[in-house]
């Protein structure tokens, strides 16, 4: 519902919410917009985030964390961001009693008392991962603690500085938070807010680059380690192109809607990263688990590292050596006293000695003078019968 029309205006949807630049028309109908970039991205990253969150509940099924707490606020975050989806146009394509209506102000309201709580919710999971991975000496554990410290020092005040300044008084309508001007204070809090983002997401990535440096580990066994909480740096990215709008939207008077998709596109980055970075260590070791359960994958991995042997030993000494010569069968197949079921389902029933159950001895090429064994095995089948 729309907000009280002021004195003088006739109608509130037919105005502008900005003063288009000299030689723009408003366009209120199909304009450039942001709405399949927001919808997009927002749609991709939840579900890889989805991912990533299903591997690691399927590998710690018995460990609940922060990291699923997390993901159900980025989901909430995200769902009101997407249902603002409309507003992510140039503001002079954005009809002035949209953008005033109670229904955005109130959106714009809840996005920014989730946003702090989400954002501290995400970066506390990865800290006390690292927590639970690294935390063997004091030190360590004290340097975890202190990202703790920070997260809460730059997160936890966010809703309560929108309480203060988005918030209407009681009693009175939404839009006398925006003819009040005190919304426009919070867009000069938003830059402290991005710069510690920063700060911590930094901090997040380099914490365990450097604990796993001083690791006594093979060289190539500490990169793959490294490698697994690279996906940090994606969030330093995002967190970068979120400080960037937000300072924008606080020293540059202007397109603020446009500006605001801008920053919402990136927030929404930043938290799936998180979560991604969170579920990276756990997801990481079942891919390699299941992928040594895989026989497609075992079988290429053995061919792969097994062709240059098979090669060597082709071009080598070819000439067979004396000696014992056993069946090609592995664990109890090996033994002499297995018989393979077949499909014809008949009873194979072997008459032979308790002294003959050792393997048939033969040699390749036998000498002149040497004992040669041979055993006689009788062998008979009957078809088989159930009940019998």
């Amino acid at each position: 519902m729309a907000a009280p029309l002021p004195p003088g205006v006739v109608d509130l949807c037919q105005v502008p919410a900005l003063a288009p630049p000299p030689g723009v028309v408003p366009n209120f109908v199909d304009p450039v917009n942001l709405s399949l970039p927001t919808l997009v991205v927002g749609g991709i990253f939840a579900a890889i985030s989805c991912i990533f969150v299903a591997g690691r509940i399927y590998a710690n099924w018995a460990v609940l964390d922060l990291t699923l707490v997390g993901y159900i606020l980025t989901k909430c975050y995200t769902g009101i961001i997407m249902g603002l989806h409309e507003l992510s146009r140039h503001a002079w394509d954005v009809p002035l009693c949209s953008y005033l209506s109670d229904y955005t102000m109130k959106m714009l309201f809840t996005s920014n008392v989730f946003l702090g709580p989400t954002q501290f919710v995400v970066k506390v999971a990865i800290l006390t991962l690292y927590l639970q991975i690294f935390a063997v000496q004091r030190p360590v554990r004290y340097a975890i603690w202190g990202g703790v410290a920070l997260c809460a020092l730059v997160y936890l005040p966010h809703p309560i500085v929108v309480f203060i300044f988005s918030a209407p008084r009681v009693g009175h309508p939404w839009i006398d938070v925006v003819l009040s001007g005190s919304s426009t204070k919070l867009a000069f809090y938003a830059p402290l807010h991005g710069i510690g983002s920063i700060i911590i997401d930094i901090y997040i990535f380099v914490l365990p680059v450097v604990i796993l440096s001083k690791l006594k580990l093979a060289k190539k066994k500490k990169l793959q380690i490294i490698a697994v909480f690279l996906t940090a740096s994606l969030g330093i990215i995002s967190s970068c192109f979120a400080c960037y709008w937000r300072l924008v939207i606080a020293f540059k008077a202007g397109d603020y809607t446009w500006n605001e998709a801008q920053l919402f596109i990136w927030i929404m980055v930043e938290h799936d990263v998180a979560i991604i970075v969170g579920c990276m260590p756990a997801v990481a070791g079942l891919v390699k688990t299941q992928s040594a359960k895989s026989a497609f994958l075992s079988s290429l991995r053995s061919k792969l590292q097994g062709s240059h042997k098979t090669i060597s030993k082709q071009s080598g000494d070819e000439t067979p050596k004396q000696g014992l010569i056993l069946p090609q069968y592995s664990g109890r197949a090996a033994r002499a006293d297995y018989y393979e079921l077949h499909n014809s389902m008949s009873d194979m029933r072997t008459d032979r000695s308790a002294a003959e159950k050792d393997f048939v001895v033969q040699t390749t090429s036998p000498l002149e003078g040497s004992i040669l064994r041979t055993t006689d095995i009788s062998q008979e089948s009957r078809p088989y019968r159930a009940g019998c």
